[in-house]
């Protein structure tokens, strides 16, 4: 009597088939992923426009206006606008920047997505003087639309 010689390993298909099993949950998780971190980096670059926006309300309880003077008295310097940029691994996507001119009484702070980052696709954040958020959802360029006037997803 001859006894089968035993076998190790695997065989082609039993390779391919978990070479296709491996493929198909990658190409479902892939995208869940990508969707996670963008949602992250926007949630960090949120609360990196809060701060910038209670450094301004600093800045109006010491002197009374957002655009202060070089020596920090209103009505005394040219009016510009306070130096609120910071070096952060989170502007490696997103641009912050005053919108529109910075008033004694008024600023607006934007957040507009990098063009040729995982972040292109997510549209302008904005926060202003009385603390209201927006966001251009739909990535048209404005925040005019309707459900755009706060950060939550719709």
């Amino acid at each position: 009597m001859h006894s089968r010689p035993s076998r190790s390993g695997f065989t082609l298909i039993e390779v391919l088939v978990t070479v296709a099993i491996v493929g198909i949950l990658a190409a479902i998780a892939y995208p869940s992923y990508t969707s996670q971190i963008a949602k992250a980096r926007r949630a960090e670059i949120q609360a990196e426009l809060m701060a910038m926006a209670q450094f301004m309300e600093r800045i109006y309880t010491e002197t009374g206006c957002y655009n202060p003077g070089t020596d920090m008295d209103c009505g005394s310097g040219t009016g510009e606008a306070p130096d609120i940029g910071a070096a952060d691994d989170r502007l490696d996507y997103y641009d912050i920047a005053f919108s529109g001119a910075v008033t004694a009484d008024s600023f607006s702070i934007q957040a507009t997505p990098i063009s040729g980052t995982e972040q292109a696709r997510d549209g302008i954040l904005r926060i202003n003087h009385i603390g209201q958020r927006f966001w251009d959802e739909n990535n048209d360029g404005d925040v005019d639309d309707t459900n755009e006037d706060d950060w939550g997803r719709h």
